[in-house]
């Protein structure tokens, strides 16, 4: 609507006139607000590798954060998924390729408080992290397995308490004797 384009704006020249760059939803997209080329927007929406296109075939860099939404919590090794989430598993040029950023794991309050939201987020959030961080070509569900279920080890020897990841399992801080 024509309000909602006077005032991204007007906030975008707030924001320009102290030299700050910034990151936005990709609903100002969605909108038809026209944005500076070093903006960054983040594209939360399905079919993400439609969406990662469509932004970057604007010329914008990209975070991608749709399918890292870590409080969508099913059953199982539901890590799985986000482990094989792929933010260049995009139709594109190498020239869009390379204006994806990245991403961004999130964790929204619907489903979670202050009694789960840790437990919840860790280590779901290092499969998300392990394919951000790590070489293309890493992306090997089985192989993460085992790194995810140590990675669980090690905050349970931090004191964070931090949910299984591959079913049944356990580590040797559990148990005392």
């Amino acid at each position: 609507t024509r309000r909602y384009q006077q005032f991204t704006y007007r906030l975008i020249n707030i924001v320009n006139a102290t030299g700050k760059n910034y990151v936005v939803w990709q609903d100002i997209i969605d909108n038809n607000v026209t944005l500076q080329t070093d903006t960054v927007v983040e594209v939360w929406k399905e079919p993400y590798p439609d969406e990662m296109a469509r932004v970057t075939k604007l010329g914008y860099k990209t975070l991608l954060s749709s399918c890292w939404y870590l409080n969508l919590i099913s059953y199982g090794d539901d890590w799985h998924k986000y482990y094989k989430c792929d933010p260049y598993n995009f139709t594109g040029t190498e020239e869009q390729k390379k204006l994806v950023m990245g991403g961004e794991a999130c964790m929204w309050g619907e489903y979670v408080d202050s009694t789960n939201v840790i437990s919840s987020t860790w280590p779901r959030a290092a499969a998300p992290a392990e394919r951000l961080w790590s070489s293309v070509d890493t992306n090997d569900v089985i192989e993460a397995a085992p790194r995810l279920a140590e990675h669980r080890c090690r905050y349970l020897r931090r004191g964070i308490p931090a949910a299984p990841v591959n079913g049944p399992g356990y580590c040797p801080t559990e148990y005392s004797g």
